[in-house]
């Protein structure tokens, strides 16, 4: 356990204020009258270490050894958890000297189309490494947040129309469009992860508390959730009769108004606003409940939950402000 000692601070002149160290501290680490020390802000914490002996943190390196039975989804997780948590170099390596070219395609796929910012940079028989080539946040997360919503609107509107007219290339358009809002899903969640060791990465990426980012996350990840049930409803086989069809073409038009109404509210963290959402969800909730048997049950669930995970961004909206309020940090 750390040990803890605790100190007043006094203040000196005008404007400036001292602490003054442990003695048995200071002749440990020998430092000299005329030494300087390295102050670290982390959150609410300020971490004081000797200045000659601060080691900058090390790009974070990782490597995954693979053995030729090993299964390639397995590989490709690791290699997906490997970015999210912020490595830098990611090395994919052979145990017997030699990595299927199946599975370095499978990773530079991965790479291209659900990793920003990441690219090969070198390859062998033995082994192949990806590094992270965009240094900061590329974008702050209000803008994160507009992009992935304004496709996930797309999304909806299209994965209705899909089938309403039983269009395959509509259906097509839908599935393609999800894997541009998970490549931005993992962008923030990447960053967000980041944000948790190097705090000037916080105001950057639009935030001011570190309780900012586990609400963010959970508001980025129903975007993500709701875009996976777009391509669920776009990919339904239903045919609809007239009964079905004017009841879901109702249902439709209130979860897509809420979800657009989402971004506003989100934008100028209007709890009001938020709260009106979630009531409305209630609302739809109930009207689906009333559903008769006829009306087809899974597109109606898919719709359903795209107004829940639309309830929960407004609880992360009001959970937004609140915090603003509550904390400091």
């Amino acid at each position: 356990m750390a040990k803890k000692i605790v100190r007043k601070i006094q203040k000196i002149g005008n404007s400036s204020y001292a602490l003054v160290l442990p003695k048995d501290w200071v002749k440990e680490l020998k430092i000299d009258r005329s030494g300087s020390l390295f102050i670290e802000e982390e959150g609410p914490r300020l971490i004081i270490s000797p200045s000659d002996k601060v080691v900058e943190k090390e790009e974070l390196k990782y490597t995954i050894e693979v053995s030729d039975n090993d299964k390639a989804s397995l590989v490709s997780r690791v290699f997906i958890s490997a970015y999210l948590l912020g490595a830098k170099f990611i090395t994919v390596k052979s145990k017997e000297g030699k990595l299927h070219q199946s599975l370095k395609e499978e990773l530079k796929k991965l790479a291209k189309e659900l990793m920003i910012g990441i690219e090969v940079t070198e390859e062998s028989v033995e082994s192949i490494t990806f590094q992270e080539l965009v240094y900061w946040p590329s974008m702050n997360l209000n803008s994160l947040i507009r992009r992935m919503h304004n496709i996930a609107l797309s999304m909806i509107r299209d994965s209705y129309a899909a089938i309403l007219k039983g269009d395959q290339e509509i259906k097509l358009s839908v599935i393609s469009s999800d894997s541009e809002v998970d490549r931005f899903y993992f962008y923030g969640i990447r960053v967000l992860n980041g944000i948790l060791y190097n705090r000037e990465m916080l105001k950057s990426f639009g935030l001011k508390r570190y309780a900012h980012v586990l609400i963010s996350k959970s508001l980025i990840k129903s975007i993500e959730r709701i875009a996976d049930h777009a391509v669920s409803i776009a990919s339904s086989e239903i045919v609809l009769d007239n009964e079905s069809s004017d009841f879901i073409d109702q249902i439709y038009k209130r979860v897509t108004e809420v979800f657009e109404d989402i971004y506003e509210a989100q934008l100028y963290q209007d709890r009001k606003k938020a709260n009106e959402i979630i009531e409305k969800v209630e609302n739809i909730r109930e009207e689906i409940g009333k559903a008769k048997p006829s009306i087809p049950k899974d597109v109606l669930e898919h719709f359903e939950r795209i107004a829940e995970y639309t309830s929960d961004i407004a609880e992360n909206i009001i959970d937004y402000s609140v915090s603003e309020e509550l904390f400091s940090y």
